[in-house]
């Protein structure tokens, strides 16, 4: 916890980034990592540092130490990124962030990743029910665009329907999407959030979680979220844009909570490619709207209940996390708060 706000990290990502995982084709491989390595160095400063992940996959111990121990975050969301444009199991295998689960359920929840590109039209459903059933895959991660211009749609009845039909008979209510930031050679048309408005209303009982704000379609993807209250967006990459570009991270910001709303809005820090979470946390546990901002543009105030709902609450309601009670399973039960800081001890003492 930070001043008791309740930290639950929406993406959080187990990389693998060997040799034995780069796919050279359309010249992949190195060339999509070092093009993700360059992006986190354009938005790295002093105290803000970006990770050379390059030839490295990351322990479950690591990452246990950098989100638990170095930081104040709660729980967290092992995200699967299947984005098969330069890795041939994808950034973030789903085994990968499975393993974390597994070595740590009290904190961990898995986000699953499958790909109809990748796993053919009706692999992709029968991967997903495996993942869910064998692994307890709470919640997906999908790309939608590959290299060398190869895409799907979320709105395809024959291609992603049955994938959605599938996670809804099974408990899985929420799925998420990268959007925008093209890499190596996906095209940036296909990364678009047109796609969202058709299936959010063919699915209203499903969640439609849109990373990165759609970058560079930021207007449209915080637009079309304005208009369907099942559409989600984490505040991914904006935040660890901020200490390089603070008036444009707060005006994306600002333009989701005056279109969007603070009820629709999720924390993500993108650990491990920036691996000072704790930074973050700090970061946005201060920040305030500057007030040119609210009156030249009509932004609302950054109220500490705004930031407890995008930090932990919003995500934690949406998963059915009854987040009293797993304060209290991850700490204790006490008869009054318990400060910050003496929680942090408490956690540290524990694994």
């Amino acid at each position: 916890m930070k001043n008791d706000f309740f930290i639950f990290d929406n993406a959080i990502h187990m990389y693998k980034l060997t040799e034995d995982n780069y796919d050279e084709t359309y010249g992949g491989g190195r060339k999509s990592t070092n093009a993700l390595v360059e992006y986190a160095k354009k938005y790295s400063r002093s105290g803000f540092p970006y990770d050379d992940i390059s030839d490295r996959e990351l322990s479950v111990e690591d990452a246990y130490r950098l989100m638990f121990e170095e930081s104040d975050t709660d729980i967290a969301m092992a995200q699967t990124v299947p984005s098969h444009g330069g890795w041939k199991l994808g950034f973030s295998p789903a085994e990968n962030n499975y393993k974390l689960k597994e070595a740590y359920p009290d904190r961990v929840l898995f986000c699953g990743g499958v790909d109809p590109i990748t796993h053919g039209r009706y692999g992709a459903v029968t991967e997903a029910i495996r993942q869910i059933e064998e692994w307890g895959a709470v919640s997906f991660k999908f790309y939608q665009a590959h290299s060398g211009g190869v895409s799907w749609r979320i709105d395809d009845p024959d291609v992603a329907y049955p994938i959605w039909e599938a996670c809804l008979e099974h408990g899985v209510t929420n799925v998420q999407f990268h959007k925008g930031l093209a890499f190596n050679t996906q095209h940036i048309i296909d990364l678009a959030p047109y796609d969202l408005e058709r299936a959010a209303q063919d699915f209203p009982e499903m969640n439609f979680i849109v990373h990165h704000l759609g970058e560079p379609f930021i207007d449209e993807t915080i637009n079309i979220a304005s208009r369907y209250e099942n559409i989600h967006l984490a505040l991914t990459a904006w935040i660890n844009q901020y200490p390089v570009a603070p008036r444009a991270a707060l005006h994306a910001i600002g333009k989701c909570l005056l279109h969007v709303g603070p009820d629709r809005l999720l924390w993500g820090s993108e650990a491990f490619v920036w691996p000072k979470v704790q930074a973050y946390i700090d970061l946005f546990a201060e920040m305030t709207m500057p007030e040119d901002l609210q009156d030249g543009y009509g932004y609302p105030e950054l109220t500490d209940e705004v930031k407890a709902k995008i930090f932990g609450l919003n995500y934690a309601a949406m998963m059915g996390i009854d987040v009293a009670a797993k304060t209290d399973e991850l700490y204790g039960p006490s008869p009054s708060p318990v400060p910050a800081p003496a929680r942090k001890a408490v956690r540290r003492g524990r694994r």
